[in-house]
């Protein structure tokens, strides 16, 4: 095993977890979903249906509310060291029974993919908040502060894998490329980031896209 926790092209989520003293920390709902390593460890559970549930419960005890809390940078750190392990490439639904019932069955989707878009979506949510947070502005600071590690954990992805687990990572990608401590990583993809602002006005991405442009400097008025 080398000092990354991994072992044989598997991340040890054991090792990974004792990095953190979970009993000094806390998600949104304690009394009523999973403790914090409970969730991450069923990330990399056998069963895709366990899996899925846990990306549910990952999003809705850590970032669902819109606020930031005390476990939320401790399970981010877990996603982007284990996003690529093999085992987050089992086909997963996050949806529960009774959603499926109202809703109609959804296609299954890589964990990998699902795992990428919680970290984009709660990137995106923590830029908008800086300087203004819903909660701790503390835990909201932590959270960004590993904005290098989650720029890590998507590059390998963006020319890579299914293309849910490709526009995911391009979705990670974006928001983290508005962030000062990134700025030096711009260079390297701007090229991509004009191509999807200027590309299909139904890609959900494009949007995000613009937005980063417009964090550079650039004018984007033609692009609204």
């Amino acid at each position: 095993m080398t000092d990354d926790g991994w072992s044989d092209g598997h991340v040890d989520p054991h090792e990974l977890l004792l990095r953190t003293d979970w009993n000094a920390v806390e998600h949104c709902c304690p009394d009523v979903a999973p403790q914090t390593p409970v969730i991450l460890l069923e990330l990399l559970d056998e069963d895709p249906r366990v899996q899925g549930s846990a990306l549910r419960e990952l999003a809705e005890a850590h970032t669902r509310t819109g606020c930031f809390y005390s476990a939320t940078a401790p399970a981010a750190r877990f996603v982007a060291a284990v996003v690529g392990d093999p085992r987050t490439l089992a086909q997963v639904s996050d949806r529960m029974a009774q959603e499926e019932h109202d809703l109609g069955p959804k296609a299954p989707f890589p964990l990998r993919a699902g795992l990428l878009n919680w970290l984009a979506d709660s990137t995106v949510e923590a830029v908008a908040q800086q300087g203004r947070p819903y909660c701790d502005e503390e835990d909201l600071d932590a959270f960004l502060d590993l904005a290098p590690e989650f720029y890590e954990a998507a590059l390998p992805f963006l020319d890579a894998g299914p293309p849910e687990v490709r526009e995911a990572a391009l979705a990670a990608l974006l928001p983290l490329l508005r962030l000062p401590v990134l700025a030096d990583r711009i260079p390297a993809h701007r090229d991509r980031v004009r191509a999807t602002a200027l590309g299909d006005r139904d890609r959900p991405l494009r949007l995000r896209a613009v937005d980063t442009l417009a964090s550079w400097g650039e004018d984007v008025a033609h692009l609204l």
